[in-house]
């Protein structure tokens, strides 16, 4: 089978055809491999708006989980009965999808590369064309979660929702137990977020978890339906609690919560400035 490889490419200059390449699908008709570059995506944040970083990661996890689904590994696909899974990984389709680019992210022309479809090959081509494939991301840990919350997220939202408030049955009938929140607003719309330790013990970061969850549906019983719900935190090491780590990765993937990094919670700050958002209780 011949191999072919597309690059995706992140454009950063439309004027000057300035781009970024990001990551990497190579496939054959029976195996499919695609990864992109975090460290990258982290590095170009600042070139972009909440907006498009935040459109940009959700899509590219998106295609990720795609074209990994069912994998053996998160970074290989193989066929099955004859059967591909992530079908619409062909040359044709890549090609349509390279003439089809939007602001926030290309596809090259799928090309042909004279050598065998492995994992040792896509590695070597990944680290040619995009970055170190064992990229070790470096995020300062010195401020844990809440404190980054309350200095840097709180003096811009202040005034705008209620901060730091305990929600009590006595709110919300349908409430079991007091939840502590970082913040509560609405506009037109209960908004509320709350910052989340991924790296403590297992049973603690369910019960956080467990008690904001309980605090959603306590409001949607109460007729307060259709939320925007902020889980503010970091993704735990994998390799140190993997527990932790899917319970992360079912937050991140989930379709009524929204998982901000605790580096981008200018997301946060713009929803709620942007939004119309005011205090959910007077």
């Amino acid at each position: 089978m011949k191999t072919l490889f597309s690059i995706l490419y992140v454009p950063i200059n439309a004027t000057l055809d300035e781009k970024v390449s990001i990551g990497l699908i190579m496939f054959n008709g029976e195996q499919h491999f695609f990864k992109y570059s975090v460290s990258k995506l982290l590095a170009i944040k600042g070139l972009l708006d909440s907006e498009s970083n935040t459109i940009l990661k959700t899509y590219l996890r998106a295609l990720e989980k795609e074209i990994n689904k069912d994998a053996g590994s998160v970074e290989e696909l193989f066929i099955l009965d004859n059967t591909l899974k992530a079908n619409w990984v062909n040359s044709s389709y890549i090609s349509y999808l390279s003439k089809y680019s939007n602001n926030l992210i290309q596809f090259s022309e799928a090309k042909p590369i004279d050598i065998s479809l492995n994992s040792n090959n896509y590695k070597k081509i990944f680290e040619k064309y995009i970055f170190p494939y064992d990229e070790a991301v470096t995020i300062d840990n010195s401020i844990n979660v809440y404190e980054k919350i309350k200095t840097i997220l709180y003096p811009n939202i202040k005034g705008k929702v209620n901060v730091d408030r305990t929600i009590t049955p006595n709110d919300f009938k349908n409430l079991i137990a007091p939840v502590e929140v970082n913040f509560i607003g609405v506009n037109g719309v209960p908004v509320a977020g709350q910052a989340i330790d991924f790296e403590k013990q297992h049973y603690n970061l369910e019960n956080d978890v467990t008690r904001f969850v309980a605090l959603t549906k306590a409001l949607e019983l109460d007729g307060q339906k259709d939320g925007k719900y902020f889980v503010l935190g970091r993704e735990p090491k994998a390799n140190q609690n993997n527990k932790n780590h899917l319970m992360w990765e079912q937050i991140r993937d989930s379709d009524f919560l929204d998982f901000v990094d605790i580096e981008e919670i200018g997301i946060v700050e713009e929803y709620i400035n942007n939004k119309g958002v005011t205090p959910f209780f007077k």
